[in-house]
């Protein structure tokens, strides 16, 4: 580690070669596998340029592809607690939106015409909408998740954190690799992939991925038919088993490189998913809906249903809603990159990106109620569709002179999102179904569409000047212009109720930091870092921008000649009018009883921002240990400490936590106290020629999960209370391989796997329904076996 840490112009060869041995080394020549003596240097891009983990003054954790293999981390939930305080969770409806938590904030992304409070990029291009967004990608090198606000260099909606996915650029070796895997719930999985030679300036490579896999909970009301032709949807069935998997991923990267100085390189991605939703299950029932029990009964049918309520995973549901779902994801990339000298770099990213998204499903654990006349009945169903398209542009500038180093930009961005069925219900609430000619024909119910064009300008400049050769001193700006136009729909055809709601807004975000380097290998480093998520309004309801305030102090060390490593951070972050997204219907009956007609308002929006009001405090800290303390042994620790809390809360939040009825507070929820994980990996001597052994255990650890928010409201109703929490537990992965195996001109692979190992079978996201409390949970217990050929 040194005091002055060049910019990546001077080393660039180097270390493009690092990351390329590095993150593919099964496509390394067949002698390049050795013992390391050191922990290998890790380069992230987290300053938007190539340098050292080690060098970087942020909270950062670099997911290497060895990690993201022997984890199966193939799309963003999966990499859940492999860094300290992130945690990434599948929300309700199966739309593939992420419910993130980090340093204590969630963010979901639910609601059309709000942000999110973590950021996701894809090879520098940011992703705005949350619909969509676990798609799989199969050539990703390595995952950084950045923690605290990232409002300088990554822009808004990042108060929280951002993540970034780096996928490989073409390297114009000719190569051929194909993977197959077979496993547990009659998975398969195959990935070909064949690399270009160089073409003159030339080269690329195409990719193909497709995986398939049997659900883990079966379902007792399997296909039941939903006509939704009036709709434009078609017919469709309910599944027999919930949570399937059946995904086609094609990625193809092309490279233009005419000399050393200038480089393009044009990415495209496309992915489709088919398969099921989560199981959500009806944990726990409120009185409030015996009176529908008590008018079913009443008829000509005895009411019919099945429900399992549990804090555990259940074998099967009764789910007569939910339909295969029906997601495309689209995405095009040029990044143009000059180094114009030594000392100066210029670097532009252009991207389209564009996803839809169908998926009908019960988000309530109680769709298959027969009622009389052999009519069905949901609690809440939903009919989640959204459409959106994305145009950004990035123009950075690079310099480094021996006093400073700058990285400045320009961003614009476009997006287009439409949210909420053209012609049906977008979330169908206590509503019955009747048969129709070709099956099940839905009536509408709460219905909202939601129209929403964005638009933000943006630019940014950070500096890091060298005033000793042990000192640096950091500064960085961003001023962003957001505008936005909401289009809320609500009712049917013709009779349409629209409401416009504009915003428009001039904020700024800033950085002010200190390094010390004492040593080569020792880095300390304090700083204040802000950064927001835009306001506006939806409905009734209006709600500000929220704002991350942070102090941070860190430590990145390395001892015994590399072979510990350690980093450290410390951290106090407040986040001013945290927004929380919430179901019209769920404010509206919590207020029903204080203001009728604010309540009334209120139910005829599917999904809208109420405003915690006040404060969120967070305290935690941040610990990662990495140690070689046998040559071919590496071990891993990951520990993370979180203290949060409210300072205050609206009078509309209030009342949705049952504040006023039951009394307590409100205490932030799915934000466990303590997590981390243990990791170990062994690479052998050659065993035979150069064929060795690799193995990697990880356990993934967190404490109990808080899902109600109000503790009060869940002692006052003892049955409300059956899914106040979750306990803490483990989830253990593991992965055993023989690699480069010679056959021939080829080199082989063979490993087995196993993810969640432990079978932990807890609940990890809940819905509070106000009538009743749904949940869906861990994955069950898999495991296969893959097989690898390259050249």
């Amino acid at each position: 580690m040194t005091a002055k840490r060049p910019f990546a112009l001077k080393s660039t060869p180097l270390l493009v070669g690092s990351v390329l041995l590095t993150a593919y080394g099964p496509w390394a020549a067949v002698d390049a596998h050795s013992q390391a003596t050191a922990l290998e240097e890790v380069i992230v891009t987290a300053q938007k340029r190539a340098q050292s983990i080690q060098d970087v003054p942020v909270a950062v954790t670099a997911l290497s592809e060895d990690t993201l293999e022997a984890n199966r981390v193939f799309s963003i939930e999966d990499i859940s607690g492999l860094a300290p305080n992130a945690l990434v969770r599948p929300t309700a409806g199966g739309t593939n939106i992420p419910e993130f938590t980090v340093r204590g904030r969630t963010s979901t992304g639910l609601v059309a015409g709000a942000d999110k409070q973590v950021s996701i990029y894809l090879d520098d291009v940011y992703i705005g909408s949350a619909r969509g967004t676990m798609f799989q990608l199969p050539d990703i090198t390595r995952i950084e998740v950045l923690r605290g606000p990232q409002g300088t260099l990554f822009g808004r909606s990042a108060t929280a954190g951002a993540v970034s996915i780096t996928t490989r650029d073409p390297d114009g070796e000719l190569g051929f690799r194909q993977d197959l895997g077979f496993g547990k719930n009659d998975h398969f999985r195959s990935r070909t992939t064949l690399d270009t030679p160089a073409w003159g300036p030339f080269s690329g490579y195409i990719s193909y991925v497709m995986e398939e896999r049997d659900g883990d909970v079966k379902n007792m009301a399997p296909g039941v038919k939903w006509d939704r032709t009036a709709f434009g949807f078609g017919v469709d069935t309910s599944p027999e088993r919930l949570r399937d998997t059946d995904t086609e991923s094609l990625f193809i990267a092309l490279a233009f490189e005419p000399n050393d100085s200038f480089k393009m390189t044009y990415k495209y991605d496309h992915s489709t998913d088919t398969g099921t939703p989560d199981a959500q299950v009806l944990g726990s029932v409120t009185s409030q809906l015996d009176p529908l029990f008590a008018a079913a009964q009443n008829g000509d049918d005895v009411l019919s249903y099945a429900i399992y309520p549990s804090t555990k995973r259940p074998d099967k549901v009764l789910d007569a809603y939910s339909v295969e779902r029906d997601q495309e994801v689209t995405g095009h990339s040029l990044v143009a990159l000059w180094e114009i000298n030594d000392d100066l770099a210029f670097k532009n990213i252009t991207a389209y990106r564009e996803a839809e998204v169908w998926q009908p499903s019960d988000i309530s654990g109680l769709s298959g109620v027969q009622l009389g006349g052999g009519l069905g009945f949901c609690l809440v169903c939903s009919n989640a569709w959204s459409a959106g398209d994305q145009f950004s542009n990035e123009t950075q500038l690079n310099f480094e002179s021996d006093f400073v180093t700058v990285t400045g930009g320009l961003l614009y961005y476009e997006q287009n999102d439409k949210v909420g069925p053209p012609n049906t219900a977008g979330t169908v609430s206590n509503k019955v179904f009747f048969p129709g000619p070709n099956g099940y024909i839905v009536d509408p119910g709460n219905e909202s569409r939601y129209f929403v064009d964005t638009k933000s300008y943006a630019a940014y400049v950070q500096g890091e000047f060298h005033v000793t050769e042990d000192i640096d001193v950091i500064l960085g700006y961003r001023v962003t212009r957001d505008e936005r136009e909401t289009l809320v729909r609500n009712g049917t055809a013709p009779d349409f109720n629209d409401s416009t709601f504009d915003y428009k807004s001039t904020d700024s975000t800033y950085l002010v930091g200190l390094n010390y380097a004492f040593s080569e290998d020792f880095l300390v480093y304090g700083k204040y870092s802000t950064g927001y998520v835009p306001g506006g309004k939806i409905g009734p309801q209006e709600f500000d921008k929220e704002e991350a305030l942070s102090f941070e102090l860190g430590l990145k060390a390395d001892f015994f000649n590399g072979r510990l490593r350690s980093n450290i951070a410390l951290f106090d972050v407040t986040y001013k009018d945290p927004q929380n997204p919430s179901s019209g219907t769920i404010v509206a009956s919590a207020i029903r009883d204080i203001d009728p007609e604010l309540a009334a308002e209120f139910a005829s929006y599917g999904t809208l921002i109420v405003p915690l009001g006040g404060d969120q405090d967070s305290q935690g800290v941040e610990l990662e240990l990495t140690a070689l303390p046998l040559d071919g042994l590496t071990l891993g620790l990951v520990i993370g400490y979180v203290d949060d809390e409210y300072t205050d809360f609206s009078d509309v939040n209030a009342y949705s936590v049952g504040v006023p009825i039951y009394g307590g507070t409100y205490l932030p929820a799915r934000s466990p106290e303590w997590n981390g994980n243990l990791s170990a990996t062994y690479e052998s001597a050659p065993l035979f020629d150069d064929t060795y052994l690799y193995f990697n255990v990880t356990g993934i650890w967190r404490d109990d999960m808080r899902f109600d928010p109000n503790p009060a409201r869940s002692a006052a109703v003892p049955e409300y209370g059956f899914l106040e929490s979750s306990e803490a537990g483990w989830m253990v992965n593991s992965r055993l391989a023989l690699r480069q195996i010679r056959l021939g001109n080829f080199e082989g692979e063979v490993a087995l796997w196993g993810r969640n190992l432990t079978d932990n079978d807890d609940p990890i996201y809940s819905l509070n329904l106000t009538a009743a409390v749904t949940a869906n949970y861990m994955e069950e217990r898999v495991y296969g076996i893959d097989f690898s050929v390259m050249f």
